[in-house]
């Protein structure tokens, strides 16, 4: 189902979705309640202890920095830090979560009552926004995306289903249990069902991997399942304010399939409403592979887990004091980094925006830049937004795995400021740095690039092309100005691209003006 579909159906339903994005702290030394080490992979059930297989007279110990990091997450993303605060158990029947409970948070969590600001950006993204506040710029709109809640909890094993399609339960011979997951620290956030396209959603968990990058608090690994986003999506008539009854969306394990099982669910429903059905309030599984979701289970509801208090461990009590001990932790944000750079820099907002999706990118950048000055901002963002990005995406790494170090683009530029080399050989010159790592400077002498600057040399030459052109000069200064390119190219060919372009300019226009 593609994305005209999705916007005909837009225009008649407004989907109402809510993330769930549970966040494995992979920078803590050990699990939440025991010691074992958190790491992704290894050999099955080796990183596991009585505790994190839940056998008997096994107390947990909450990990300090696990609660340390929460708090974090829940000052970077705008929300209220409970001063009181307690564990839960969550009764779970599922063969990978070993105690058949989970320890975890329910009416009390660390952190509440949160916001994120969204800038929504591409093509016609204003015109396909609807009830959004209009924007001046019809390629990008503003949302606000409010945090439900953030809480602390403990992650489950990993189930490997053989014999069956992908991995799932369906079609599978038989399954086996690695506990060396169970027990990481996962912290769930939980937003309010304030996003309305799948742009957004994907804008917003883009966004929220980006601040706990910037924390520190989690490698954020799709892939591996540090970061997993689960979506509540529902949708109603235009105009009413009742909510539908929303299924819940799993297995999304990237962006994009987090956009494209968005599409698809939200058509579905409004197809099957259009037919005069119903929705059924169910957790729903996303096939990539054949692009659409699959009915997996009927949805829970929070009677269903029998919370009650953890009786193996005592409430928590922040003091005020002690929150803000660790507001004092926090690093420039993304939002802060990109105003920055827009109103210090002087960069446009779409260069700032760019750069700050990168965070290895921005890094580099500043560093390039401090080595350069601040007259350079834009120029240099130029080069690492063009060149530097172009080469990492065609090596698929990162911006500090490039054989291009900022010192080295700094001194790419410099040779092209002073007049050594041209924009086009300075290309030239950075596709064989990226190549060999060899710095600009070398490749520009062993190649005998050195840019001609001297008037004297260039006059002579535009001499030689004017008296071989004589038509030509002659339909110039008849008011074809436009001819100026050729009498350029002929120079450049004059001299293999070596001559200074603004010399060789200036030069014909003297020459040419009689």
């Amino acid at each position: 189902m593609g994305k005209d579909r999705l916007l005909v159906v837009l225009e008649r339903w407004e989907a109402v979705i809510g993330l769930e994005i549970h966040t494995e702290l992979t920078t803590v030394d050990s699990k939440m309640f025991c010691g074992c080490p958190v790491a992704f992979g290894g050999e099955p059930n080796t990183r596991v202890c009585p505790v994190c297989l839940g056998l008997p007279g096994a107390l947990p110990v909450p990990n300090e920095r696990a609660v340390e990091y929460t708090v974090l997450a829940g000052l970077a993303t705008n929300c209220d830090i409970a001063l009181w605060s307690q564990f839960h158990r969550k009764q779970y029947f599922y063969p990978d979560m070993p105690k058949d409970y989970q320890i975890s948070q329910y009416d009390l969590p660390f952190c509440s009552n949160g916001s994120i600001e969204l800038d929504v950006e591409g093509p016609g993204a204003a015109e396909r926004a609807f009830d959004r506040p209009p924007s001046d710029d019809p390629d990008s709109y503003s949302a606000s995306v409010g945090i439900t809640r953030i809480h602390l909890e403990e992650d489950t094993g990993k189930m490997v289903h053989l014999g069956g399609s992908g991995g799932r339960l369906s079609g599978a011979t038989e399954s086996l249990v690695d506990f060396n997951r169970a027990g990481t620290p996962l912290m769930e956030l939980v937003t309010e069902p304030d996003i309305r396209t799948p742009e957004e959603a994907r804008s917003f968990a883009a966004k929220l991997r980006l601040i706990f990058l910037t924390l520190g608090i989690s490698d954020v690994n799709m892939e591996e399942g540090s970061l997993r986003v689960d979506a509540n999506v529902s949708i109603r008539r235009r105009g009413d304010t009742e909510l539908g009854v929303k299924s819940e969306v799993k297995n999304m394990n990237s962006f994009k399939a987090l956009h494209d099982a968005l599409v698809y669910e939200i058509v579905r429903q409004a197809e099957v409403l259009d037919r005069g059905g119903r929705i059924v309030q169910e957790t729903r599984h996303w096939d990539a592979g054949a692009k659409r979701t699959s009915s997996l289970r009927s949805k829970e509801g929070a009677s269903d887990y029998r919370y009650f208090p953890e009786p193996d461990m005592v409430p928590f009590t922040f003091t005020p004091e002690w929150v803000e001990q660790v507001a004092a932790m926090l690093p420039e944000l993304p939002d802060a980094r990109k105003q920055r750079f827009i109103r210090d820099l002087g960069l446009p907002r779409h260069d700032a925006t760019t750069l700050v999706e990168d965070r290895n990118l921005a890094c580099y950048y500043e560093l390039a830049l401090d080595i350069a000055g601040r007259d350079r901002a834009k120029v240099l963002a130029n080069w690492v937004l063009g060149e530097l990005s172009a080469s990492l995406n065609a090596e698929a790494i990162e911006a500090f795995d490039s054989r291009v170090t900022p010192e080295m683009l700094v001194e790419l530029v410099g040779l092209v400021e002073d007049g050594a080399i041209s924009g086009k050989q300075a290309k030239e010159v950075f596709a064989e740095m990226a190549d060999t790592g060899d710095a600009a400077g070398a490749i520009v002498a062993a190649r005998g690039m050195a840019q001609v600057s001297d008037v004297g040399e260039i006059e002579a030459i535009v001499d030689r092309v004017i008296a071989a052109n004589p038509g030509q000069v002659a339909q110039y200064r008849g008011g074809k100005t436009g001819l100026i390119g050729f009498f350029v190219g002929a120079v450049m060919r004059e001299t293999g691209g070596s001559a200074d372009p603004k010399v060789v300019n200036e030069v014909l226009g003297r020459k040419l003006a009689g």
